[in-house]
């Protein structure tokens, strides 16, 4: 009996030592490991690995060596680099590297709401020509010396900056060429004169009707070209002082009628871009018909002749010689001296709808189809 007790006892004290062991192990593992260090271990080794490995060589001078990478890499200075994911972009964040998330869309380099942006004008989406026209005008203006903040529109430029661009340049006429509504104001020999009393009250309102055919046009630019030939009339100083007036007073004349029936709180300001190009050639008259002229006419609208004059009947000369009443290729008659004359003592006035940072959708399979 003695003996089978003791042997109970044993068997008891054993299994509570085993279970107190138990227990202080568990309680050990609870507080002061967290992770397994084997692990652990395995772990840190495998991302030593990772870190000292090697990139692989390839060739980037060669197809066959560029595929040598694996996949997920490119071949870069002759070692196998990761290709990074493209990341991302929200509103407002440059979209250079990355995709904008939907529905923003990258303009001008920012990801932007394209409820937001400003559309580009029908005539100006639809007109590849006037379009093309706009990029070569924004990308003479990008030339200039604009800092790098600067977003570059047409509108960037100063009009000292489009005098320089228009001199240096013997295609600029023809850039101009592209933009509808265009016109010229024609003066008389060496008027208007400081401190004369003309244009008379008369001439200036003929001035003014003839202006007022443009109307739209001019109050739908995003800015209005107002450009002083020089003029045969004097010396440099002269003919730049004399385009000066004749650019003072049509820009005053366009205010008018883009303003005409307003009130004082909806009358607009024109961005108007005034320059005068007194170190410029002499306009020929071939020439200047090919590039302010020949205006083409839209599908049952007649275009209004480009050809503003001081009266009626100078008016009907110039567009009769213009358009054919004499050869535009002989110099040597009077009538093309007469027109020689009159086509440089002029105002160009050339309106812009666009400038170049408007919003233009990308066009869809129905809107190709739709031609």
């Amino acid at each position: 009996m003695a003996s089978e007790f003791d042997t109970t006892t044993k068997l008891l004290l054993v299994l509570t030592g085993f279970m107190a062991l138990m227990v202080l192990l568990i309680a050990y593992v609870a507080l002061f490991r967290t992770e397994d260090p084997l692990l652990a271990q395995a772990a840190g080794e495998a991302g030593k690995t990772a870190q000292v490995a090697p990139a692989a060589d390839c060739d980037a001078s060669t197809p066959e060596g560029s595929a040598k990478c694996p996949p997920g890499q490119y071949c870069m200075g002759d070692k196998c680099a990761p290709i990074d994911d493209l990341a991302i972009c929200g509103e407002g964040d440059s979209c250079r590297d990355c995709d904008c998330e939907m529905p923003l869309v990258c303009h001008q380099m920012r990801c932007q709401d394209p409820g937001k942006l400003e559309r580009a004008p029908l005539e100006c989406a639809r007109n590849e020509e006037l379009a093309k026209a706009v990029r070569n005008l924004q990308n003479k203006c990008a030339s200039r010396d604009k800092s790098l903040g600067d977003l570059v529109s047409t509108r960037s430029c100063t009009p000292s900056d489009w005098e320089q661009l228009a001199i240096d340049d013997p295609q600029f006429d023809l850039i101009l060429a592209a933009f509808p509504g265009r016109f010229s104001v024609h003066y008389p020999t060496g008027l208007p004169k400081k401190g004369a009393n003309w244009p008379t009250k008369t001439v200036r309102e003929h001035y003014k009707q003839q202006i007022r055919r443009f109307k739209e046009q001019l109050t739908r630019a995003k800015q209005v070209f107002v450009i002083g030939r020089a003029s045969p009339d004097g010396d440099r100083q002269e003919n730049h002082d004399l385009a000066v007036r004749r650019m003072d007073m049509v820009t005053q004349i366009i205010g008018e009628v883009v303003n005409e029936g307003l009130a004082e709180t909806e009358r607009k300001q024109i961005p108007i871009q005034p320059f005068a190009m007194r170190d410029a050639k002499p306009l020929n008259p071939e020439r200047f018909k090919k590039s302010y002229l020949d205006v083409q006419d839209k599908p049952g609208e007649k275009t209004p002749s480009p050809v503003v004059a001081w009266d009626d009947t100078n008016q009907k000369r110039m567009q009769s010689l213009l358009d054919g009443a004499i050869d535009l290729k002989d110099q040597s008659s009077r009538d093309w001296t007469e027109l020689f004359n009159a086509i440089n003592r002029v105002v160009l006035v050339v309106p812009i709808p666009c400038d170049g940072t408007e919003y233009k959708p990308p066009k869809t399979i129905l809107d190709e189809s739709a031609g």
